[in-house]
């Protein structure tokens, strides 16, 4: 009991970290100075929505589609209803209001949906679910966390406010604007590393003697292959090598070892 509070604490603060990095940068950038009314309204309403879900103990239990759909009711209904108006009366503004709905409301989610995410994370752990729901869980996490920063760096040069955030995000995801992503990637390195072998740990520790066991051999592969690969980005930065040619080899390697470690006997 006390490795699993230690663990989902580890986790949490690790994602609280990740998290409070974006939340500085996105200070510090002023995104919301020059939004207008409609964007902030439908910014706002997200904390909103999650101060009620976090406050009221049968919302935090909801499954994760409800969250979702509690979170999208008003765009479903505002969208279809500029939607109806653009193509009956003839309402010219009807475009740019869509897309101040839109873009505001993916930002108002993104920025106060993620703390919340990261506190069910932590509870899924220390309630010892299953990998599948924690691991997939932890890494799409933080990898969120780390493209909201970086797009909140790529909006923060662009001086659109509060919509450039969710555009800047879509294009760091895209590949199109990296500037953003390699600053968001190098601060979120310790707090990244934290969480890793916190679940790594969680991976560990849950589950049967038998399973656990097996789970060991993989998490022993695990390591094997992140200490490879920080070692071949070291060695082809050092030497200038393609860094193709310096993974691939150790990758087949790993791979062959985790297939022939988990095959069927």
């Amino acid at each position: 009991m006390r490795s699993g509070l230690l663990l989902a604490l580890t986790a949490g603060v690790s994602l609280i970290a990740l998290y409070a990095n974006f939340v500085s940068t996105f200070v510090q950038a002023n995104l919301l100075a020059g939004a207008t009314a409609l964007e902030l309204s439908i910014f706002t309403l997200q904390f909103l929505k999650v101060c009620v879900i976090a406050s009221i103990k049968r919302l935090r239990d909801f499954p994760a589609s409800i969250i979702l759909d509690i979170f999208g009711a008003e765009l479903v209904i505002l969208l279809a209803a500029l939607a109806v108006g653009y193509v009956y009366p003839g309402i010219q503004s009807a475009p740019s209001l869509m897309s101040q709905i839109l873009l505001s409301w993916i930002a108002g989610v993104a920025t106060f949906g993620t703390p919340f995410a990261a506190y069910r994370l932590a509870r899924a752990m220390l309630g010892g679910e299953t990998l599948v729901s924690v691991l997939p869980s932890g890494i799409f996490l933080s990898e969120f966390m780390i493209l909201l920063t970086a797009g909140a760096n790529a909006a923060s040069v662009s001086g659109h406010g509060l919509p450039d955030l969710t555009r800047a995000m879509l294009l760091v995801g895209a590949g199109v604007n990296t500037a953003g992503a390699q600053v968001a990637g190098a601060t979120a390195l310790p707090p990244l590393a934290v969480l890793y072998i916190s679940l790594l740990l969680y991976a560990l520790t849950l589950g049967e003697a038998e399973v656990a066991s097996r789970l060991r051999d993989l998490a022993a592969l695990a390591l094997f292959a992140t200490a490879v690969t920080y070692a071949s980005a070291y060695a082809a930065s050092a030497f200038a090598v393609n860094l193709t040619y310096v993974v691939l080899p150790p990758t087949l390697v790993t791979v062959v070892l985790m297939w022939w470690g988990t095959r069927e006997a």
